[in-house]
């Protein structure tokens, strides 16, 4: 089984999404299909043995959208619909990588859209003028005759048609169906195949609304004891505003992923390598592994590689969220799209093409935003079965206002039932919107994906950014995730009478020659004195367990543990009482003897990282309890904990014991269960954690199974996830609660709930304008994402809330207006 994302062009509206993964599940060998609507992606898993490309645009095709396809593993791109294909190829160059083709795609349908709209408009003045000129002749501000243009008559046949009539019918045809010529293809693409969509109900209530009219235009007779009205302008702009809104959904939606086509524009395009002695520029797809290339000042680093000769300083803001330039010498690694600052290196290059840490970057995106979290379940199944439920609500109101409504005295003696019953299920089917139950949720995780990718935090999937939203406990590894991972000189006790100096140069003699992490501290912590480095060492030795020995000088230099010491009978009661303080607080010491005499004691220590104490303290702040697990000594951990602040210890614990502790914090705890771990014996308790939180400086088998990735493994990227993930499904609460409420209380109100004690019906008209908003206010919700923060996020949200507010006043007000004529 294989798993691939493939772009996909064209979608329009919530309903497709169901479509697609309706027809795509029926082909042998598919195991899984997912589609987001927002993100415009299909993931599909396969059996690549059973399954082929084409077998997928087959099972494309079928759905009868013009939707494209491209094959993520190759430069192929596959359309569902040839002839769609050619028009589309002879105006876009075929592109190198499929999402940059994909995205050019879009750009196009989006220009097309807008090209749509701008003519409708124009074609719609005349009745926007005739509706003004309506309410205002109904408000008694003008006059205006029932049939100001007469009549054309024809004796013979004693037939007659309303020129009025005729010219709006005239003038909306063409707007109706070459305007809106897509609503009714998708529809019938839809019915093809025994499906229904969005465009059904948008098809079906234009249709209702222009053949109506139509009937009243050409057959007035079939209405002659009947005071009737055409709704030729209700068909308009429908039409209209449909098309209005899904040009502003898209460049709305276009926001949303912003994120990933800022990565997609990150990636150097052209590198300088060395073959054949020569600096040669090539294209960076050309670049291959064992590569020497150069990167002047100013240049973007084309790949990832380790510098093999001289040194700068690099910008990796764009990868890890880091925004000072780190220092880069021989041996350091390099990341690809990052920019050099100051100095030109020659680097090998490690990593190429998909392999780069910013081709994972783009596909953890990608997968985080094509994922489904377990909040959008509920919705996708209402929109499994919204459409046919929201035609059914038109029929029987159509048939309630037709037939009951008269006969219960609900109805004015002089209001035309026909005319009131058409207008109704009109409406119904207008109002109606599942695309903002099935936008809710993918824009907000494209967001919030998107700004964490931005924040150097890779979230996988759209589960793991829901559930960070319901941690109430955190377990963090000690070594290499709250601690640097490697011991550093703390304190540094030397007896009175000795020269500092002179001690530090001879223990930096025999240390530096050790590989022992312990002497490199030490030769570490020499290094930032004025001493002289250049002693020479006789009868060097390392002793395992014990330290290391050696004479300089002519001197017999003894440095290591009380073991060492006590070997050679040498007496370390100088420092007794000093020990036991540090040995208390978890540090390791290391003695020193020259010949035979104590002279100093070194202070050793895995010291904490700089943000970690904040860290702890936000996370409180959260309402989360921390828990740290490690192999380490009681003492050790305790004195870390404690300087930490965090709330509970679990040490001494064997690698393979972390998982089923984990498993046992799980069943004690009322919400989920994060692990936070860099390093192979922790990817076992991130499996096992409901978040396995991984650190990007850790091992790649900690990184492949951590759910999220810490690009800089910086511990207040752990606080930023959380916070991001509880603003992010704030706001997808929020657009669940609109898309909901909005159907919920606009499908009744448009079936004429509130007419017979208010006379207060919405026009098909602003029921056009409600449908369209409703999905870019969604939208836009998500988008404001981009600058929310705990901080302005009450002031945020109201400004947001009075905008909705607003819009249902004005639909209210308008609808009045319009719908004076059924009192």
């Amino acid at each position: 089984m294989i798993t691939k994302i493939y772009p996909i062009v064209g979608m329009h509206c919530a309903s497709c999404k169901r479509l697609i993964e309706k027809m795509v599940s029926k082909v042998p060998g598919v195991s899984a299909v997912e589609v987001n609507y927002a993100a415009e992606q299909m993931k599909v898993v396969y059996d690549e043995n059973k399954v082929s490309t084409q077998d997928l645009i087959a099972a494309v095709s079928s759905a009868g959208s013009y939707r494209l396809i491209t094959a993520s593993d190759s430069d192929e791109i596959v359309l569902a619909d040839p002839n769609q294909a050619k028009k589309i190829i002879d105006k876009h160059k075929l592109l190198s990588d499929h999402q940059e083709h994909a995205s050019a795609l879009r750009q196009q349908e989006y220009l097309s859209l807008r090209s749509r709209v701008v003519l409708v408009a124009l074609l719609s003045l005349p009745f926007f003028i005739l509706m003004i000129y309506m309410i205002l002749a109904k408000l008694g501000w003008t006059n205006m005759p029932m049939s100001p243009w007469g009549y054309l008559r024809i004796d013979k046949f004693n037939y007659q048609i309303d020129l009025f009539y005729l010219g709006q019918f005239l003038l909306a045809t063409p707007i109706v169906f070459i305007g809106g010529k897509q609503f009714f293809q998708s529809a019938w693409s839809a019915l093809r195949v025994k499906s229904a969509n969005m465009d059904s109900l948008i098809s079906l209530g234009v249709a209702v609304a222009w053949l109506y009219s139509t009937l009243v235009t050409f057959f007035s007779w079939l209405f002659s004891d009947l005071k009737v009205e055409v709704f030729f302008e209700a068909a308009v702009f429908i039409t209209f505003f449909i098309l209005l809104g899904r040009l502003f959904e898209a460049r709305a939606k276009g926001q949303a992923s912003d994120a990933i086509k800022a990565l997609l524009q990150l990636g150097a395009k052209e590198a300088i390598v060395i073959r054949d002695n020569k600096e040669i520029k090539i294209p960076v797809s050309e670049v291959v592994q064992g590569d020497i290339l150069i990167v002047r000042p100013g240049e973007k680093i084309p790949v990832d590689g380790e510098i093999i000769f001289g040194n700068s300083t690099v910008d990796e803001a764009m990868i890890t969220g880091e925004s000072m330039p780190v220092e880069k010498n021989v041996g350091d690694k390099v990341i690809g799209a990052t920019i050099n600052k100051m100095g030109s290196f020659k680097f090998r290059a490690e990593k190429v093409g998909s392999d780069t840490l910013l081709s994972q970057i783009i596909k953890m995106v990608q997968e985080a935003q094509s994922s489904t979290p377990p909040i959008q379940k509920l919705a996708d199944k209402i929109s499994a079965v919204f459409v046919p439920i929201v035609i059914t609500i038109a029929i029987l109101a159509f048939l309630f206002w037709l037939l009951l409504a008269p006969r219960l005295g609900l109805l004015p003696p002089d209001v035309s039932i026909w005319q009131l019953a058409v207008y109704i299920a009109i409406t119904i089917l207008i109002i109606a919107c599942p695309c903002a139950l099935g936008l809710a949720t993918p824009t907000a995780v494209m967001v919030g994906a998107g700004k964490a990718a931005k924040s150097g935090i890779l979230i996988k999937d759209a589960t793991a950014l829901e559930w960070a939203n319901q941690i109430k406990k955190i377990v963090f590894d000690k070594t290499g995730t709250l601690t640097k991972g490697e011991p550093t000189v703390t304190d540094c006790q030397i007896l009175t009478d000795k020269d500092k100096k002179e001690i530090l140069s001879l223990a930096y003699a025999v240390e530096h020659i050790s590989e022992h992490p312990l002497s490199m501290a030490i030769t570490n912590y020499a290094k930032q004195y004025d001493l002289q480095f250049d002693l020479e060492v006789e009868d060097f030795q390392s002793l395992t367990g014990l330290g290391v020995s050696g004479v300089v000088a002519g001197k017999k230099i003894l440095l290591g543990n009380e073991k060492l010491l006590k070997s050679q009978n040498i007496n370390i009661n100088a420092f007794d009482n000093l020990s036991k303080a540090w040995k208390n607080n978890g540090k390791t010491l290391a003695y020193m003897a020259i010949d035979n005499e104590l002279v100093a004691v070194f202070a050793l220590a895995d010291v904490v990282k700089n943000e970690a104490r904040d860290s702890i303290v936000k996370l409180h702040a959260l309402g989360i309890t921390t828990i740290m697990l490690t192999g380490d000594n009681e003492v050790t951990a305790r004195a870390i904990a404690k300087q930490l602040g965090i709330d509970e210890v679990i040490a001494e614990v064997m690698p393979q014991d972390k998982a089923e502790i984990i498993k046992k914090i799980q069943a004690e705890t009322q919400g989920k269960v994060a692990m936070v771990g860099d390093g192979i014996n922790d990817a076992p308790a991130l499996a096992q954690a409901d978040i396995g939180i991984a650190m990007g400086t850790g091992t790649d088998v900690a990184i492949e199974t951590g759910s999220v990735v810490l690009v800089k493994g910086s511990l207040d990227k752990v606080v930023e996830t959380i916070e991001l993930s509880r603003l992010t499904f704030s706001i997808i609460k929020q657009n669940l609660f609109w898309a909901f409420g909005y159907n919920i209380i606009a499908i009744p109100i448009a079936a004429g709930l509130l007419y017979p004690s208010m006379k207060l019906l919405l026009s098909p008209i602003m029921a056009a304008a409600a449908m369209a908003f409703s999905s870019i206010s969604v939208v836009l919700n998500s988008v404001r994402l981009k600058s929310l923060t705990s901080k302005n996020k009450l002031i945020s949200n109201t400004f947001f809330y009075i905008f909705i507010f607003t819009f249902v006043v004005l639909v209210f007000y308008f609808s009045f207006m319009l719908s004076m004529e059924m009192k």
